[in-house]
């Protein structure tokens, strides 16, 4: 879409929302269920385990648990947003909304199933180390110049939000790494896997409010 000085206009309208307070809310529950993870771990590192029914729901990183499911349903949220955010938006910047939608339901998938960890386990650290870095560096600059050229508004602060998630996500696990190489014990694991899991639930959470704030109005139906 085009001015009448011949630049070019956003595709669809934007709102900025305010996000403070469900952000917070969203927090304080993430914080209290990794928190409570926390607890469990560290009481299994002293040899007091809860049942196991128990540590399997509360555990950090167990497949299934209630903190990787937080994780997992940020990235859920994400994409539903996104698919109403594509709904409320014309082409090109349509494409763009439903090319992060995908984004986010791809991540919420591998968060459910531990994908990264599966592939540390098949290819190696160092492996899925490089190919996370080559996948970020060359899609997040694609998808940052698609909503610039499509004047999707959203574009900066969303690829922004999945560049920082990104960074948590690949940065924390190679910290987690080198604390299990320096320190064998199982509390010093308890505490770095608290802060990767935790770290990156908070930036997607980061991206989730980056979302909603920048959705598209809903598109008024026109006259007749």
């Amino acid at each position: 879409m085009v001015d009448g000085d011949g630049s070019r206009a956003p595709l669809a309208a934007v709102r900025r929302r305010r996000t403070t307070g469900w952000v917070l809310g969203l927090g304080a529950l993430g914080g209290l269920l990794f928190t409570v993870g926390l607890v469990v771990r560290l009481r299994c590192a002293v040899g007091r385990c809860p049942a196991p029914q128990t540590r399997q729901l509360l555990d950090l990183d167990a497949v299934g648990s209630l903190p990787r499911l937080f994780t997992a349903g940020l990235f859920v949220a994400v994409a539903v947003l996104c698919a109403r955010a594509a709904a409320r938006t014309e082409r090109p910047a349509r494409w763009w909304w439903v090319l992060v939608a995908v984004s986010g339901v791809v991540l919420a998938a591998a968060k459910v199933v531990s994908l990264h960890s599966a592939a540390e386990q098949v290819d190696g650290r160092w492996v899925t180390l490089v190919g996370g870095l080559g996948l970020t560096l060359v899609g997040l600059p694609v998808l940052w110049w698609a909503g610039r050229r499509w004047s999707v508004p959203a574009a900066g602060a969303v690829t922004l939000a999945l560049a920082v998630y990104a960074a948590a996500a690949l940065g924390l696990d190679q910290v987690t790494g080198l604390v299990g190489m320096a320190w064998s014990g199982r509390v010093s694991g308890a505490f770095a896997t608290y802060l990767e899991e935790g770290g990156e639930a908070v930036t997607a959470l980061l991206l989730l409010a980056a979302v909603a704030r920048w959705m598209p109005a809903r598109r008024r139906p026109g006259p007749g």
